[in-house]
């Protein structure tokens, strides 16, 4: 299993939110690239970085220090945050970014996903489903959709998108453990890669997660709060 260090971005600071809610927000730096550069010597194999100013305002004002992460470290980097055009698809992709992350833009027009999946290849393009319960939430989680997890993983992966990441929003930044029973039923979808994010407690809970076969997880409060070590990432991940 690909686990993936989290660097969420909030004005050019290292942050974590708590249920996703930017009044609830912990600084843990003030340099990403300084941060990713850690995570990489430590050992990561990749890196899942977000742009929390793009999540909710949709203008991507962090992409220049997320082009400087690209260019300092060698590991792959997935970005999301706010990517609703193709020219932000195509930026991040000639700035040396691996995989880019699709979130709200998708579940407006799935096809949208569907044919970024087929001109930049699917292994380079992800759909974030953020969930509340069984409804997919947009625009930095704030708004609700009328769209459910399964039918709309389903959609996606039956036209050539095969990157799913998971989040249960009411889990994440909480330490609780990721939401298992849907990690479960995403899981048994023919030919899903499924990232599962939110939740994350600590080692036992990639244990778990890479037991069930899952093709990622991310981390992010767990790491940073030294409740799993990036030594215990190693060993589990790959």
């Amino acid at each position: 299993m690909k686990i993936f260090p989290a660097i969420d971005i909030e004005d050019g600071h290292c942050v974590r939110l708590k249920q996703g809610k930017i009044e609830d927000l912990t600084v843990y730096g003030d340099d990403p690239v300084k941060m990713a550069l850690k995570w990489e010597k430590e050992g990561a194999k990749q890196l899942h970085v977000v742009d929390l100013d793009g999540a909710f305002k949709g203008n991507g004002e962090n992409k220049e220090i997320i082009g400087k992460m690209a260019k300092a470290i060698s590991i792959p980097i997935e970005v999301g945050g706010g990517i609703r055009t193709e020219q932000a698809i195509k930026e991040y992709l000639d700035m040396g970014v691996y995989r880019v992350i699709i979130g709200s833009k998708a579940v407006a027009s799935p096809y949208f996903a569907i044919k970024a999946a087929k001109d930049y290849g699917p292994d380079h393009i992800a759909v974030s489903i953020d969930a509340k319960g069984d409804e997919v939430a947009t625009h930095g989680w704030v708004d609700g959709s009328s769209r459910k997890v399964m039918t709309f993983a389903e959609t996606l992966l039956s036209h050539g998108v095969n990157t799913i990441i998971y989040t249960d929003i009411s889990r994440d930044g909480m330490l609780v453990g990721p939401n298992m029973d849907m990690m479960a039923r995403l899981q048994a979808l023919k030919g899903i890669h499924l990232i599962a994010s939110g939740g994350v407690s600590g080692a036992e809970d990639l244990r778990k997660l890479a037991e069930m076969g899952v093709y990622g997880a991310i981390t992010g409060k767990a790491l940073y709060e030294g409740k799993v070590s990036m030594k215990e990432i190693v060993e589990i991940g790959e």
